[in-house]
């Protein structure tokens, strides 16, 4: 029997419902309760499948680009040692959905990251990832400002905070082909997993083993 399978039929014996009002739905039938959450045995398919076709930029771009291609780009950016944590960064858009920094901005970035916080924190503890490093966010901009050059169209806003964009050029390869490209990637990191409790960032930003 396949995993999501067995994970669908295990939460069918929780004594208590979780609300359709603050629980999520998973592609595998696995729920995420958004008030009390705990992804324990939660398949990494779903949360695949999720950012293959969640986009990136509101979809703003010329041509579909996914969440699940960002985070590979940032895996393969970092440091080999950061790879998890740089593929796994936005795994809480399966949940929230990407939403753009204006977005951010104009409902208060604090306000969000306390009550999304419970969420990503849970991911991490299920998937093994390090929250917040340092590399993986350089990595983030890097892919930001190459998404803007290759995926948007020109504009006059001022991104003064982006560092040059990597001179390779972006060629989106569609939701399904990107949730097979996120999964492979996570075979070849996931032995990098670590324990949630143990590893966290230093205020420097660096990862405290």
């Amino acid at each position: 029997m396949c995993l999501e399978k067995v994970t669908a039929m295990r939460q069918l014996d929780l004594l208590k419902k979780p609300s359709g009002r603050t629980a999520m739905l998973m592609a595998s039938g696995f729920t995420l309760d958004l008030e009390n959450p705990c992804a324990d045995g939660m398949p990494i398919s779903d949360v695949a499948r999720s950012l293959a076709y969640q986009p990136r930029w509101a979809g703003a771009t010329r041509e579909f680009y996914s969440v699940a291609e960002h985070s590979v780009m940032v895996s393969r950016l970092v440091p080999p040692v950061f790879a998890l944590d740089g593929l796994c960064h936005d795994l809480d858009e399966a949940i929230s959905g990407d939403i753009a920094s204006c977005v951010k901005v104009l409902i208060g970035r604090d306000h969000l990251k306390k009550r999304l916080g419970p969420v990503k924190a849970a991911l991490a503890r299920r998937f093994g990832f390090c929250l917040d490093g340092v590399e993986v966010k350089r990595a983030d901009l890097v892919c930001m400002a190459t998404e803007l050059r290759d995926l948007l169209p020109p504009t006059w806003m001022d991104f003064g905070h982006f560092p040059a964009p990597h001179p390779d050029r972006i060629e989106p390869i569609g939701p399904e082909r990107a949730y097979r490209l996120f999964l492979d990637r996570y075979e070849e990191v996931k032995h990098l997993a670590r324990s949630a409790e143990t590893t966290r960032p230093s205020r420097k930003g660096r990862v405290v083993r």
